[in-house]
């Protein structure tokens, strides 16, 4: 009796939800009669696996549909013909767990030095490149010892130099066996890895309609295995950072994603992807960061996929990622993994750029943001951090050149606080992980870097009206008291005078104050036609106070220059009708100069579309 397909020694095969693995086994025999399959593990006999009849063996064949196999491992085997003249087959460990098919090219493959590598474990088994099964340990991937002449290029090695390959090899650690181990550890279950990808690998040779290509060979070890996967962990692009390459890389990878899934007969079937790593090189390193753009939007654009950053990893020469982060990023291809087979309530969603915004100081905030933009992000947990100084944002101009004004990043929960030197123009954007080589090292609580995105649109620099420039200037109040204690005056116009702003809306008040101590003060009016919430954008070189109908609304007693439009701001509602701003600020000998103030409401840049006058000040 001889067992010739559906389970192979040191095999896993793909459990199926609560109901276990299934397999259709088959072979030949030398007589006919009745089938008993009798399965055990460590010498004990499996719950209702002794001498289980399942099925006939006829005319020197059988075909048998082993059902509710349970997950775990290793399992024996023994199937036993019965009839006057009984026969055996036994098949001495297998396993019931997790398949995932490792494809794309060398950062899949595995390109770190030996001989660092990942330890195996006895419950995490490959699928070699020949499809014999067998524990999983570095290099995963051996090409020439594939069948196929995609990978061995017509000259197919024996298994003595495949061994001698493993023993020698001074490459190959990957992040299959972190991955595998990650997995056991969250499942429970055992892990098979499916080796499958090609270095140097493009797109075109992954094309689905080439019969001769890395897409058939892929297919025939999933086939050859007889079992449906859990998901396909795809690492690849490098190859397609051409011209040509990225015009057309997210239609390739549909057809790629929908081919799989098409024929594996799993429409739903999980796809974990990597983000390409940094590379070092010279040039600008836009078509590496098309790339990545591509693969970071790519959830939108297929289902059930999520994508792994990697841009924060070492590397071990200038392309490849580094054996000694291996580990950290199969422990990342498990987090998304988890999310895509157990849902989010197990694993949260990788980090995603959720917003760009202009920051600005609230009356809450009495340590002024001289000018800031804020980067949120969803799916982070444990708060964002970072191995030594934040760094990796770029801000660029409306004319595409970079300016180089971010002197400071600093990291609250989800979100990166960038400070600039001063107001972005409009039509600016923020982009993370350009050129070549950034340095990214932000992660999460998890160690899930974030993406690398190309520049996107500050919030926040449209919808802003014209600055107030016309002010009815009150006389100095002689005051040793700060800003903040300040009660506001009774007002009145007698000894005031009008002060018209410049053009860019600056109230320059700097040679009144020279040498003098005390408070100014500022008034003026607006109207509304409607009830509406605006929000008062504001910027001052020295202690600052607003007040809005008699009412304290914000106040940054430390105030101090430069003076920046829009760097602080505070949200109100108010009623139609006409209502008063006041503001207060400490001349400080001089040392302050003078403010900026201009309302904005969403949507509108000109005031007749806002709703709002402002009353001439006389």
């Amino acid at each position: 009796m001889k067992i010739l397909s559906g389970i192979s020694e040191g095999q896993v095969l793909q459990r199926l939800g609560k109901t276990g693995a299934t397999a259709l086994v088959c072979g030949e025999t030398t007589g006919d009669g009745p089938v008993y399959a009798t399965l055990s593990s460590r010498g004990a006999t499996t719950t209702g696996w002794k001498r289980r009849k399942v099925g006939t063996a006829k005319s020197g064949a059988f075909k048998l549909r082993l059902t509710g196999l349970p997950a775990g491992g290793p399992y024996r085997l023994t199937l036993e013909r019965g009839g006057p003249t009984p026969e055996t087959a036994t098949v001495r460990a297998f396993y019931v767990g997790d398949v995932w098919i490792l494809a794309g090219q060398s950062n899949m493959e595995g390109a770190g030095r030996m001989p660092t590598f990942s330890k195996p474990h006895p419950l995490v088994r490959v699928m070699s490149q020949r499809r014999d099964w067998r524990r999983a340990e570095d290099p995963l991937h051996i090409h020439k010892e594939s069948p196929d002449a995609c990978h061995n290029y017509g000259s197919q090695i024996t298994p003595a130099e495949s061994a001698q390959w493993h023993r020698s090899s001074p490459t190959g650690a990957g992040a299959g066996v972190s991955f595998g181990r990650e997995m056991l550890k969250r499942t429970g279950v055992p892990q098979g890895l499916i080796a499958t990808a090609r270095g140097g690998s493009s797109m075109d040779l992954w094309d689905p309609k080439k019969t001769d290509q890395l897409y058939a060979s892929m297919m025939a070890s999933v086939r050859s295995s007889g079992q449906p996967v859990a998901g396909v962990l795809w690492y690849q692009g490098e190859s397609d950072t051409g011209e040509t390459g990225v015009a057309d890389y997210t239609p390739k990878m549909q057809a790629l994603v929908a081919a799989t899934r098409r024929d594996l007969r799993q429409p739903r079937l999980p796809w974990v992807t990597v983000q390409l790593a940094r590379v070092a090189r010279s040039g600008d390193g836009k078509l590496w960061n098309a790339i990545q753009e591509q693969q970071r939007v790519m959830p939108a654009v297929i289902p059930h996929l999520q994508v792994v950053a990697a841009i924060d990893l070492s590397l071990d020469d200038e392309i490849h990622v580094g054996s000694a982060d291996m580990p950290r990023l199969g422990a990342r291809l498990a987090c998304a993994a988890t999310n895509l087979t157990a849902g989010q309530r197990v694993e949260p969603t990788m980090p995603r750029l959720l917003s760009v915004r202009r920051s600005m100081s609230t009356a809450k905030e009495l340590t002024k943001v001289k000018c800031g933009i804020d980067v949120r992000f969803e799916g982070i947990v444990g708060g964002l951090r970072s191995d030594g100084e934040a760094s990796g944002f770029y801000l660029i101009g409306p004319d595409g050149v970079e300016l180089p004004w971010i002197y400071k990043t600093k990291l609250h929960g989800d979100t990166v606080r960038l400070y600039i030197m001063r107001l972005p123009p409009a039509g600016s954007t923020v982009g993370y992980g350009q050129g070549f080589p950034p340095r990214c090292p932000i992660t999460d609580g998890r160690d899930l870097a974030l993406p690398v995105f190309a520049p996107a649109p500050i919030e926040g620099q449209e919808g802003t009206l014209p600055f107030m420039t016309s002010w009815r200037v009150h006389p100095l109040v002689a005051t040793q008291v700060s800003i903040d204690k300040a009660r506001l005056p009774k007002l009145q116009r007698d000894g005031t005078e009008v002060k018209t702003g410049a053009a860019d809306g600056f109230i320059n008040q700097n040679a009144a104050w020279q040498g003098k101590s005390g408070h100014a003060f500022f008034s003026a009016e607006l109207e509304l036609d409607r009830a509406q919430t605006v929000l008062l954008l504001m910027g001052y070189d020295g202690p600052f106070r607003l007040w809005l109908d008699g009412r304290s609304v914000f106040c940054n007693p430390g105030g101090a220059n430069p003076c920046i439009a829009d760097e602080s701001g505070h949200e109100v509602r108010l009623s139609a009708g006409r209502h008063e701003l006041v503001v207060g600020m400490d001349v400080a000998y001089g040392r302050s100069w003078g403010f900026f103030l201009r309302p904005r409401i969403a949507g509108a840049t000109i005031l007749a579309d806002a709703g709002i006058r402002y009353l001439p000040t006389v």
